[in-house]
């Protein structure tokens, strides 16, 4: 945990050094068991030309239980501008590898893309984005031979 924070205090820096501007850092904390989905999140959206940086958007990442019922994941938008993406922790023990995945992009979707919901279908009945709020009534689509339509449509449908 502390090499991630480490991690993203250093990019954070040498981004500063590139840059004439004076920035400040916002430290974030990213949980140990998250950083995965975050660090393949980033990696997923340079392929496709956007750049993700976590510690210059002020998102930060945790794992607690969420009181409302069936939300496995929030983005919580704070009032200094900063996000906190917040994943259920009992979703989190029992989901698979790619429904954890999902949730966690999902929800970067709003803290790092500043994407809302979109709840269209396609012909089939399935959805037509990752974003989709879960109340339309299309079907999530999202495995492993869907999954490079859905990050297209999430990153390059910003």
């Amino acid at each position: 945990m502390k090499y991630v924070r480490l991690l993203l205090v250093l990019a954070g820096l040498i981004t500063l050094g590139c840059q004439k501007e004076s920035i400040s850092i916002t430290e974030v904390f990213i949980d140990e068991e998250l950083a995965p989905y975050l660090e393949r999140f980033q990696v997923e959206a340079a392929t496709r030309g956007i750049t993700i940086d976590f510690a210059a958007a002020g998102i930060s990442a945790f794992l607690e239980d969420i009181e409302e019922e069936s939300v496995s994941g929030q983005c919580r938008h704070q009032s200094d501008g900063t996000h906190q993406l917040v994943i259920d922790s009992g979703f989190w023990r029992q989901a698979t590898e790619v429904r954890k995945e999902f949730v966690v992009f999902h929800e970067l979707g709003h803290c790092a893309l500043g994407r809302g919901h979109l709840d269209t279908s396609l012909a089939d009945g399935t959805c037509a984005s990752m974003m989709h709020s879960g109340l339309s009534g299309c079907r999530n689509a999202y495995n492993n031979l869907t999954r490079s339509y859905y990050l297209d449509e999430l990153f390059l449908n910003e």
